[in-house]
């Protein structure tokens, strides 16, 4: 028989090989199973690595060729020891030989490993024997790692149950919690080079997080503990439940024919389910469209189903079997504590005695109650609670109860540990039985440009994002820390993309099921209100923050109107941040924060008469160092007067709200002082100023306490039957009850600088009226001049509107009144205010084209804040129908 030239030897390898590749590609068109496949693969190629072996051998003399196969072995390692491969998988091999035939093992070595490259195969192979292999494991972890898997493909069998032996009785027995330790790093080391999330939106099959190799880990770690790896004998073992095996053998089998359809495709190696290939393959499956989804999103979706389930799985049987150091046990014992009669707290890990299982684990009430513990405690729950509430969720129907429902909206208003509980209860599945509407995004996949995760991974890390601005030192960690209802926050957070996977919008759809969520939820009608806001208008603010010109005030005075309060602003601040760092890295940058942070400014400004709270302490501080240099007298002989007036300005500035302090100038708070300092008893100051610039008049007007009670709507009452459009107002009281208000008007009367004579006029019935020596209604009756007519056009269309915000300040109640300009309309609503019995603490008015945002701070007379429900609904239908009745009124009806 002629001998064969090299070239035609090499070409009949690779038509071999290119055969078994084909014959897989047939078996995974006609259906077979992932693992069938892979099986088949294994064999095949076992075989043709033997004959390839058996063809160099000949090239050896006889009397070489019985020495080799009676001193030596090739074994299979690794995938391939496994008997899992892919079509273009790496063959992974070990020599294993006698010292006898160290030299023939290397000749025999540097002669075949050319004949595996030049056939297509590429070769990861070691030459050992027995004791340099353990050895070599012992500091080679990614060996001792394959090692775990082990079958002799060819010749001495000895030598691999040699192997076998002295591997795990050196490497794994001896070496226990290094070598576990050894797996786990390596495998945290590989995570972060390929992907150390599992919804990642183009995950790496084998190596990110959640793929094949989670389960290497798991089976390393078995055989360390148990000497096996297979899945089955580790449930018989009772070491994996049930419902865990049956997962991860369907997670492998999913994965695997994935992969395996991906090397096919590209003809090599290749493990990246790009989004090129997910509608490849989405569409090779004939997955069909459904409402709200996309074949590929459906496809993916199931995709995450099984990675995330094998990562979480992994990350309980490693934090089950991961052996601590005994240094960390002697330290578990001493730190940990005993919460109640059942539960322990150890090392930041929340952990129970199995044989108390049964008794706190079995309803949803109970769930919630350990994760309510968990999160009050700050701590992490152990692997064997997270097990038991695995199996007990598994098998309780959807809906809160009463109980449950308070204990989880306690868990989202603690700081710190909310969003890793809420993790958790995705993880173990609880937070579908609390909100069944979860379980639609569950692995959701958004097939765009935009979005790096899927959408329960993205809600989650909002969460996550959002807990992490308390520590922030930015407009955005200000506005979260002064957020006094955090949980309906955090709740709109995890319900902020509910209404994805549907054709109607998202936000639409989402703030429905929000009003049904925060029923369930047992929610207040005021709460559901803020959360249904939240999701319905999640896109809103960063929509026109970053495509519209927020300098425009009609865009700040239309949102404005639509959020409607302080505090509602600030956890939409907050949410739009959160949601919009959430998208994935590089996404939130200092443009868009500073854009939003502005807009944010101008928005707070119009719906609570003050910038946001930014640094306002150190500002405050400035500012009383300022007036201290002003007003204090600073010569030496007069230390003990300057400071007894000192403490007087203190007290004085403490009185202000911070409105006053932030927007006048020093120079102007020590004016206002001097005059409040010498101002007599039952004394009124009223100073009016001419701009020509703006062509507008301040009234300043500072007065005895007396006059406090009913003082701002006869002041407003005054300017407006003596014709001035009131544009503006500030109010505030000093500590001792004086008022200080200015009033920002144009004077009607005239179309050019406004006479020094009619300012004092106005002035002289400013201090008038407050006395009581004239009344407002006469005041209307000597100055009017005309009747206004029943149709006011508009320019912005807005409905009037009112708010009460209980939430927004610790001291007052908050009235916003949303509204057409019009004379007396301030009158109107400050007098309506007065005859509710409400005192007016502080006051900003301001107009904008035709329409009128007014904040007022208000308390009883008593000074306490209103916070009863049916109160503060008295307040607002009240005003709603007085301004209603004042839209249909002339001059003469409003003041009767």
């Amino acid at each position: 028989m002629p001998t064969e030239a090299p070239a035609e030897r090499i070409q009949r390898r690779k038509r071999t090989l290119e055969e078994i590749r084909l014959r897989a590609a047939k078996l995974l068109d006609e259906g077979a199973l992932g693992m069938q496949i892979a099986s088949w693969l294994s064999d095949a190629l076992d075989n043709y690595t033997v004959e390839i072996l058996k063809e160099t051998l000949t090239e050896f003399t006889e009397v070489e060729q019985q020495e080799l196969a009676q001193y030596s072995a090739m074994i299979a390692i690794g995938g391939s020891g496994r008997g899992e491969v892919a079509p273009y998988s790496d063959s992974d091999l070990i020599f294993i030989y006698q010292p006898r035939i160290a030299n023939l093992i290397n000749r025999l070595t540097k002669r075949i490993v050319p004949e595996f490259w030049d056939a297509g195969i590429k070769l990861g192979q070691r030459v050992h024997t027995v004791r340099d292999a353990a050895a070599s494991a012992i500091s080679d972890p990614h060996l001792a790692s394959s090692l775990v898997h082990v079958r002799s493909l060819w010749g001495d069998d000895v030598l691999a149950a040699q192997l076998k032996k002295q591997f795990y009785r050196k490497v794994v027995r001896s070496r226990l919690r290094l070598f576990v330790n050894d797996c786990i790093e390596g495998r945290d080391e590989e995570r972060i080079t390929h992907g150390n999330n599992g919804q990642q939106l183009e995950p790496d099959v084998k190596k990110s997080l959640g793929g094949l190799r989670d389960v290497h880990l798991l089976q390393w770690i078995a055989f360390a503990h148990y000497q096996t790896s297979d899945i089955d004998s580790l449930r018989r073992k009772n070491v994996l439940t049930t419902d865990d095996a049956v997962r991860l053998k369907r997670g492998v089998e999913f994965l695997t024919r994935v992969r395996i359809d991906l090397h096919l495709h590209a003809g090599k190696a290749n493990d990246t389910l790009s989004k090129d290939e997910q509608l490849r393959i989405a569409e090779s499956r004939e997955i069909s469209h459904v409402e709200g989804q996309k074949p590929v999103e459906r496809f993916m979706q199931e995709y995450f189903s099984h990675s995330m389930a094998i990562a979480e799985i992994t990350q309980r049987f490693v934090s089950r079997h991961r052996r601590r150091s005994v240094s960390s046990i002697l330290k578990r014992l001493v730190m940990s504590h005993r919460v109640n009669r059942y539960f322990v707290v150890s090392e930041g890990e929340l952990d129970v005695a199995p044989a108390h299982l049964t008794k706190i684990c079995t309803t949803l009430d109970d769930i919630v109650r350990i994760y309510h513990s968990a999160a009050t405690y700050r701590v992490s729950l152990s692997p064997r609670l997270i097990e038991a509430i695995k199996s007990t969720a598994r098998n309780l129907p959807s809906g809160p109860s009463p109980e449950a429902a308070r204990l989880f909206m306690e868990i989202l208003g603690t700081i710190g540990r909310c969003s890793e509980t809420i993790r958790s209860m995705h993880n173990t599945n609880v937070l579908e039985l609390i909100i069944p509407e979860w379980q639609r995004v569950r692995c959701l996949l958004q097939f765009n440009q935009y979005h790096h995760f899927t959408v329960d991974e993205h809600t989650l890390r909002c969460l996550d994002i959002c807990e992490s601005f308390k520590d922030e030192d930015t407009p955005v960690g200000a506005a979260y820390r002064n957020i006094h209802v955090k949980q309906l926050l955090h709740l709109a957070l995890i319900l902020h993309d509910a209404g994805k996977g549907f054709e109607e919008d998202h936000s639409e759809l989402g703030c429905r099921m929000s009003l049904d969520i925060c029923q369930r939820l047992r929610l207040t009608q005021h709460e559901t209100d803020i959360v249904s806001f939240l999701v319905h208008k999640h896109l809103k603010m960063a929509d026109l923050s970053f495509r519209y010109d927020t300098t425009d005030p009609r865009v700040v005075l239309e949102f404005s109107h639509d959020v409607g309060s302080a505090e509602k602003l600030r956890m939409l601040f907050v949410l739009t941040a959160a949601d919009v760092s959430g998208v994935g890295p590089g996404v939130w940058t200092s443009w868009k924060a500073d854009l939003l942070a502005d807009f944010y400014k101008r928005l707070m400004t119009t719906l609570s008469g003050q910038p946001p709270r930014f640094h306002e302490e150190e500002r405050l501080r400035e500012i009383r160092e300022h007036v201290y240099d002003s007003i204090v007298p600073l010569e030496p002989d007069k230390d003990e007067a300057a400071t007894t007036l000192r403490h007087w300005v203190d007290k004085q500035l403490d009185g202000f709200s911070s409105q006053y302090l932030t927007m006048t100038p020093p120079s102007m708070i020590a004016r206002d002082l001097d005059i409040i300092r010498s101002l007599k008893p039952g004394e009124i100051r009223v100073d009016g100023r001419y701009d020509a610039t703006s062509g507008t008049t301040d009234y300043h007007i500072i007065a005895d306490s007396l006059y406090s009670q009913g003082g701002f709507h006869r002041i407003s009452g005054v300017l407006t039957a003596r014709h001035m459009q009131i544009l503006g107002a500030e109010i505030t009281t000093s500590s001792d009850g004086i008022i200080v208000d200015t009033f920002h008007v144009v004077d009607e009367d005239f179309s050019g600088a406004v006479p020094q004579g009619r300012i004092d006029d106005v002035a002289n019935s400013i201090v008038r009226a407050l006395r009581k020596e004239i009344t407002v209604k006469k005041l209307f009756q000597r100055h009017r001049r005309y009747v206004t007519d029943d149709s006011h056009e508009t320019t912005m269309g807005l409905p009037t509107r009112v708010e009460v915000d209980t939430d927004t300040s610790g001291k007052a109640t908050i009235v916003l009144v949303f509204a057409h300009d019009r004379p007396g309309l301030l009158y109107t609503i400050s007098r309506t205010l007065f005859k509710l019995d409400l005192s007016i603490d502080l006051a900003r008015i301001s107009t904008h084209f035709d329409q009128v945002v007014d904040v007022f701070y208000v308390t009883d007379y008593d000074g306490r804040k209103i916070t009863s429900e049916e109160q503060c609904l008295v307040i607002r239908d009240t005003l709603l129908q007085e301004l209603s009745n004042f839209e249909n009124s002339t001059h003469r009806d409003f003041v009767s």
